[in-house]
């Protein structure tokens, strides 16, 4: 295989680091490994990976300097609304002081990667490139705890994950599926459409229909079972289809973060809008790749992160249920 990098670039001042603490006078060498880690950092940020639930469902916004130790989450409740008023009022109401703001960290997220002095002589020696998929294993490590942090939080770094969001509307459902069930693979069809359609009606309910929730995040077995199952025996739909027709302006979107993320593990659905002004992903910097040090016989590439959460500005635009 062809070297990668043939354009030759490289940063200078990596190159000439590396020739300093190479302890070896070998211009050769450190080119080489200047121009690979050149090539793969560029390459790490361009190759298309699956996204994460995380970043496919909630708008994620960067506004945060990344060198910033606090932030500001703003949360609102209904109060606050504008109201009709006279020529002459001097007591319009201010939306801007209704709520709360809560001070929140910003972490910061760490991993590393490395080639040993073996690897670098053994590629430069071959004529071959040095492997990627170590770089590609720690951008995919600092996603899946990107993802992770932003549904379920961590309590000892005071991070509020999106499902143990306290303030979301908590929907009940009926357990009148077989056995007293509330599972969606016990309930009937008709069943099942209702409880739905209670838990994005609850959404309405709460915030007097003035939100609207533009999506339905289901668990793994309670949307395979709705894709699956026909609304009736006379119905060439399926009870998602039938939902859909219902609901144009909502999504449908299968979560495995939710399973078994309710009460006493059971599984969870949730509704809600799903806009940048109501819920939004805070990540400042996602990743950064820094300059290349030597460690005994290894050359490691430190990465970072800088992350807030997930922050909900209008709770009451979501509701959840367990059990389904």
């Amino acid at each position: 295989m062809g070297m990668h990098n043939k354009n030759g670039r490289y940063n200078a001042d990596e190159a000439a680091y590396i020739k300093s603490v190479a302890q070896r006078n070998d211009d050769a060498f450190s080119l080489f490994l200047a121009r690979e880690l050149t090539y793969i950092r560029t390459q790490v940020l361009q190759v298309a990976k699956a996204p994460m639930n995380a970043f496919r469902i909630f708008p994620v916004q960067t506004e945060v300097p990344a060198g910033a130790a606090t932030a500001m989450q703003r949360v609102y409740d209904q109060t606050g609304m504008a109201k009709i008023i006279s020529n002459y009022a001097d007591d319009l109401p201010r939306a801007d002081v209704v709520g709360k703001e809560i001070p929140t960290k910003v972490l910061t997220l760490g991993d590393s990667y490395g080639y040993n002095v073996v690897e670098v002589e053994h590629a430069q020696f071959s004529g071959v490139n040095l492997e990627m998929y170590k770089a590609q294993a720690v951008r995919r490590a600092m996603d899946i705890k990107i993802n992770q942090l932003a549904w379920f939080g961590d309590a000892d770094a005071g991070v509020t994950g999106f499902i143990n969001n306290p303030n979301l509307t908590a929907v009940t459902l009926p357990a009148d599926g077989t056995g007293s069930s509330t599972k969606f693979v016990d309930k009937t069809p008709d069943q099942i459409i209702r409880d739905i359609t209670s838990l994005i009606s609850a959404i309405n309910v709460a915030t007097h229909n003035v939100e609207n929730p533009n999506m339905v995040l289901l668990p793994t077995e309670a949307f395979d079972h709705v894709v699956m199952t026909p609304r009736s025996q006379y119905s060439d739909l399926t009870i998602l289809e039938f939902l859909r027709r219902s609901h144009p302006d909502v999504r449908f979107e299968k979560v495995g973060e939710l399973d078994g993320a309710g009460t006493a593990g059971a599984d969870l659905m949730i509704a809600g809008r799903f806009d940048p002004d109501v819920v939004r992903l805070e990540i400042p910097e996602r990743f950064r790749q820094l300059p290349v040090e030597k460690r005994n016989l290894e050359y490691v590439v430190d990465c970072i992160c800088r992350f807030i959460g997930v922050t909900v500005t209008i709770p009451m635009a979501f509701s959840k249920a367990s059990g389904c």
